[in-house]
């Protein structure tokens, strides 16, 4: 296939895959985000809240 032709045929695949999809799904989408960011937000949290173990405190103790 000449250069020109893969070319042409190139610029048509990506005009089929820019295509915007559906009002719903970009709905869904956002949906899928905003869980998914709800659902890292309480896992980062809870780490926070866990205590440090006593043997990771007694080697910073040691740096000092």
């Amino acid at each position: 296939m000449s250069a020109r032709k893969r070319s042409e045929s190139d610029e048509g695949a990506h005009a089929k895959r820019s295509k915007k999809p559906p009002l719903s799904d970009k709905k869904n989408s956002k949906q899928r985000s905003t869980d998914l960011g709800r659902a890292l937000r309480t896992i980062y949290d809870d780490t926070l809240r866990e205590s440090v173990p006593d043997d990771f405190l007694s080697l910073i103790g040691k740096l000092s």
